[in-house]
């Protein structure tokens, strides 16, 4: 269905940036930081983590199906096991990324968590 949305462009990219944020490759879309995106499989084999920085420094990390609510990272809780044995393709690896999206949050706490289905954090997000 995406692929048959009009003026829409695709493009293929590889996680050779290196190392950032204590994951060990990465892709720096624009070059200068402000995107970056991480492999995060576990609840997909193509999940990914994506980290933004405004030009005003505000920084945002959209975590897709990682957790379904905020709650997920700060509790360090994975969805209830029927949903988890459902929904996720390798549960441990998703577990690892919980608890090293924790570990960054706490060391930024100014960053944004941003789940995909997680209401709260989209109506935070600023507006143009």
């Amino acid at each position: 269905m995406a692929r048959g949305l009009p003026d829409v462009r695709y493009e293929t990219y590889a996680f050779d940036d290196g190392p950032y944020l204590g994951f060990p490759t990465s892709h720096d879309v624009h070059g200068d930081g402000a995107v970056v995106v991480v492999p995060a499989p576990g609840h997909t084999p193509g999940s990914v983590i994506v980290f933004v920085t405004l030009p005003d420094l505000r920084r945002h990390v959209f975590v897709g199906d990682l957790v379904w609510q905020r709650e997920g990272v700060d509790a360090r809780e994975e969805r209830p096991w029927l949903q988890r044995s459902l929904a996720d393709h390798d549960p441990g690896e998703v577990r690892e990324h919980i608890v090293h999206i924790a570990a960054i949050l706490a060391r930024f706490p100014e960053m944004n968590l941003v789940p995909a289905h997680d209401a709260r954090a989209f109506a935070e997000l600023p507006r143009p």
